[in-house]
């Protein structure tokens, strides 16, 4: 139980790597649609009906018919896979519902995934909004932004800085349609030596060993890690088919001396609220921290409030459910209505703790 809680109070430290994150989609099956990967991982690790144990240097968090690993120390989520039950009598309720549902169906089921078709209380519908100043005072996840898209005949690839400007061109009357597949280089049987004037298209690059290998030896770094900006620069290379871009650009990248493609900022906007909502000695006495702050960000993000936490927000969501007899939604609990008896609504009305 120790080891559980520390795990939960920790959670807004949870992150990582590229690799990491390719291994999890591909072991659950997961596609870019849903999301921020480690956020999909946190929110399962938060419900009620996770199993969090303690083994050696790792916590395994068992649910929903997969199994999360986070390492003890650095908070890093080494992977997730699929478990299933040998006896399915012995299965939860919850778990036999979504039997047969990929992880994604599961993770809409639980959490409350936004789907495009979900009407939001204050959002308005896309088709109803006039311009695309009125469009970006809201948030929005970026499988809503590619669902917008493709219902619209614009291209829905690339992060969600690539998805805004391509909805941004389509208020201004210009239409960026999808992209046509480009054809793969066939990979050579032999792979071909690694040097800085090496084309990633020409070796088919990847964020395999070999290349981490390469990187470690260009910068005397033992345990290389690729940053984001090389993970989003390789992605666009691809993307674009560029022959001409080499492992030395990527190198420059990596040493901020160059610039191709910036990560999307945008996707961190949740987990910047959430450590600031944590560092404000105003939720010092907020038991469950991270419930409370995805209850705050709910309100937030589907206003149009600057993204980010301060606290005069948590002030002033205080004062508007200072009424008792005002009907809301429990986002923790699952309770139809404030019974006061849980710690978001304890914090929201100020009621002693």
């Amino acid at each position: 139980m120790k080891s559980e809680n520390e795990l939960l109070k920790n959670l807004s430290l949870l992150h990582s790597t590229p690799m990491g994150v390719q291994r999890i989609m591909k072991n659950l099956g997961l596609t870019e649609d849903a999301g921020d990967v480690v956020e999909f991982c946190r929110k399962a690790i938060l419900r009620d009906a996770c199993q969090i144990t303690r083994q050696g240097k790792n916590w395994y968090c068992k649910i929903d018919g997969m199994i999360i690993t986070v390492n003890a120390y650095s908070y890093t989520i080494i992977t997730a896979h699929r478990h299933y039950e040998q006896n399915p009598r012995n299965r939860k309720t919850s778990d036999r519902h979504c039997e047969g549902r990929s992880p994604v169906a599961i993770y809409d089921v639980h959490y409350g995934l936004p789907h495009f078709a979900r009407n939001d209380d204050k959002r308005p519908a896309f088709d109803d909004i006039k311009s695309y100043k009125e469009f970006s005072k809201y948030y929005w996840y970026r499988e809503e932004l590619q669902q917008i898209c493709k219902s619209h005949g614009i291209d829905a690839s690339g992060m969600k800085a690539e998805l805004n400007y391509n909805i941004e061109q389509f208020f201004k009357g210009n239409i960026i349609k999808p992209k046509i597949p480009q054809k793969k280089v066939a990979a050579k049987k032999t792979p071909i030596p690694l040097t800085l004037k090496t084309g990633l298209i020409e070796c088919g690059f990847t964020f395999g060993p070999r290349f981490r290998e390469f990187f470690a030896e260009q910068t005397g770094i033992t345990n290389f890690k690729f940053n984001v900006d090389m993970v989003a620069t390789a992605r666009k290379v691809k993307e674009t088919h560029d022959t001409n871009f080499t492992l030395g650009d990527l190198l420059a990248i990596y040493y901020g001396k160059k610039s191709y493609a910036k990560y999307d900022k945008v996707s961190l906007q949740w987990n910047k609220f959430v450590h600031d909502f944590c560092a404000d000695p105003a939720t010092a006495n907020i038991p469950d921290k991270l419930k409370t702050a995805a209850a705050l960000w709910k309100q937030v993000r589907e206003s149009t409030r600057e993204k980010v936490y301060t606290s005069e927000l948590l002030s002033s969501l205080r004062a508007k459910r200072g009424n008792p007899h005002k009907r809301m939604d429990c986002h923790v609990a699952d309770a139809p209505r404030n019974d006061g008896s849980c710690a978001m609504h304890l914090a929201m009305t100020g009621a002693p703790q």
